[in-house]
């Protein structure tokens, strides 16, 4: 099964999508969004399921073209996030450009940190930046979060990070 969260209101609009990505089906009489489908999924699977059969046999309702473009982050407001980074080559480089030593723990316990989440940008959306005196400044997505770090691609000498 394929869900979608199309860019709508603060947390999405979920939609199936088909086998082929060419369609897809509004599932707001099952699940408003993806999250609530997540919450409420013992109750809610069957009904998608079904819904997405229907959709790839081609009797589904009110059937349009599936455009990726037009969807949010899967969970565009997440509560928090995990993230694992299985990566140790690349934590002692970013360490190495920001002056700091790598602990040797590193090589052997895991590297995992949480986050709290405001939301997440779609995959397609531009991350806004703004140019001042040769730095990036990042502005913040909302008055409720004014912390905001991003990685940007620059030249490899130039790779930073951003707080603002």
């Amino acid at each position: 099964m394929k869900l979608a969260s199309l860019n709508h209101g603060r947390d999405g609009q979920l939609v199936v999508v088909s086998r082929d990505l060419a369609q897809a089906v509004h599932a707001h009489d099952i699940a408003p969004t993806l999250q609530f489908a997540l919450d409420n999924w013992d109750q809610v699977e069957g009904d998608l399921q079904h819904l997405y059969r229907n959709l790839n046999d081609s009797v589904a309702h009110d059937v349009f073209p599936f455009n990726p473009a037009l969807c949010s982050s899967p969970l565009p407001r997440a509560y928090q996030w995990a993230d694992g980074s299985a990566y140790v080559n690349h934590v002692e480089l970013v360490r190495k450009a920001r002056g700091a030593d790598m602990p040797e723990s590193f090589w052997t316990d895991p590297l995992i940190y949480q986050g709290m989440s405001d939301a997440f940008l779609a995959p397609t959306q531009d991350i806004e930046v703004l140019m001042r005196t040769g730095a990036l400044i990042s502005k913040p997505r909302s008055p409720l979060s004014p912390m905001m770090s991003i990685w940007v691609s620059v030249p490899r000498r130039y790779m930073v990070t951003l707080s603002c």
